[in-house]
């Protein structure tokens, strides 16, 4: 039985020891697993087999345990404590390598025992009710989830930023973004189509917010009259997911994380690239029209917005056309700037967002402006030949969005293993 199920009477159940107070004539020793945590106590001369196991036993060592669970009002842990009548060490644990204090990268090289403790267990307790949430709301609203492969025989972003991996007798890459797959599924009739998938980015970035792997959640839909209708689906799934870590976890968060789950209101502010730039100049900030921000830029924007408008996430959209994938679907009445977004949260971009271009000759025709050889792009174009109707969708990092909705330092405490330019292990 779990630890949480524990009730007056007799009980078996497993563990690992966390806590041991050895004394003359008693032993106290704290169990723990995923659930909780309960008090073992000892009498010595009246089970001496049983005090010789603990004796021998060592902190974060796992044990089976048999007996009776009995109330007493001056135990901590739920007032009630175990009295054993059976005890069987199931494993021997070594001095643990690292401590609470130690530094995330020593912490990260025993991720196994960094994990053990309460609140960093709940951190992907979060995480499975957030990831849930939002294939369960974009499940409700028409979504078909598709698994899409990690592999690609072309990039597909266009840029440098991608792993190369010996396929056979060929050249592969670990994929930058599903973005082709979705967009076929377009083609194919789907609609709108769910995606959760690895994602590398071969960046040397050493940022708090980049790794080179990481988990994407992605969404395309069809029959769009533009992006604000992308942008719509994005923030009302956002307010959804998170309302729902907050109802299951918020008092949990609070209490060992020391933060609170603030569930956004919809619609989310908005504003154009164009808005941004007068913004970043009103606060003597230096920027050209059609840059694209720098991160102190992005800094400031973020705290300006915050403060005017009392809500941790915004959109900025019409982003240059130069600035986005060859992808992205350009203004009509404004080519140089793009149907697109960006969403941030707190001070950080989570997700980039378009209307697509479903056009073959446009779509060709933008991939050979970026320089781009069409060749091994032959078969994304003729995605688009047999017929597609107008889509957009986005894609967001999911561990970015659980460090910032925990206020958590960097990704490597968000992601259960991290990958970084200098971390392959464990």
């Amino acid at each position: 039985m779990k630890i949480s199920e524990i009730k007056p009477g007799k009980v078996e159940f497993q563990g690992w020891i966390e806590n041991l107070r050895d004394k003359k004539n008693m032993q106290f020793i704290v169990i723990r697993d995923l659930s909780g945590k309960v008090q073992v106590t000892v009498i010595k001369a009246e089970k001496p087999e049983i005090a010789e196991i603990f004796s021998k036993a060592t902190l974060e060592s796992t044990v089976k345990i048999k007996g009776e669970a009995v109330a007493n009002e001056f135990v901590k842990l739920g007032g009630i404590e175990i009295i054993p009548e059976e005890v069987e060490l199931t494993s021997h644990a070594e001095a643990l390598p690292i401590a609470e204090d130690s530094s995330i990268d020593q912490r990260l090289d025993y991720r196994w025992v960094d994990l053990r403790s309460p609140s960093k267990t709940l951190i992907f307790q979060v995480e499975t009710t957030l990831n849930q949430a939002m294939r369960q709301y974009a499940i409700d609203h028409g979504c078909i989830e598709i698994h899409t492969p990690t592999l690609i025989g072309t990039s597909s972003e266009g840029g440098a930023d991608v792993f190369e991996v010996k396929y056979f007798d060929k050249k592969a890459y670990l994929i930058q973004s599903p973005q082709f797959y979705k967009q076929m599924a377009m083609c194919a009739g789907f609609e709108k189509v769910l995606i959760n998938t690895p994602i590398f980015r071969a960046e040397k970035s050493h940022t708090k917010q980049h790794a080179t792997e990481f988990s994407g959640f992605d969404i395309e839909m069809s029959y769009v009259n533009g992006v604000e209708d992308v942008m719509q689906f994005e923030e009302n799934l956002l307010a959804y997911a998170i309302n729902e870590v907050a109802k299951k976890h918020g008092e949990k968060v609070k209490e060992l994380l020391n933060v609170d789950i603030v569930v956004p209101t919809v619609p989310f502010p908005r504003i154009t690239m164009k808005e941004a730039y007068q913004i970043l100049r009103s606060l003597n900030i230096d920027i050209k029209d059609g840059d694209d921000f720098s991160k102190e830029q992005e800094v400031a924007l973020c705290d300006y917005m915050e403060k005017k408008n009392g809500h941790q996430f915004f959109f900025v959209k019409e982003y240059p056309t130069k600035v986005r994938a060859f992808y992205t679907m350009a203004k009509e009445d404004e080519p140089e700037y793009s149907k697109s977004y960006d969403l941030y949260f707190k001070d950080v971009e989570i997700t980039s967002g378009a209307q697509r271009e479903h056009r073959p000759d446009v779509l060709k025709k933008q991939i050979e402006e970026r320089g781009i050889d069409t060749t091994p792009m032959t078969d994304y174009i003729n995605f688009f030949k047999n017929g597609c109707p107008p889509h957009g969708g986005f894609g967001l990092g999911l561990d970015r969005l659980l460090m910032l909705l925990l206020d958590l330092p960097s990704l490597k405490e968000a992601m259960y293993i991290f990958r970084g330019p200098d971390r392959l292990n464990p």
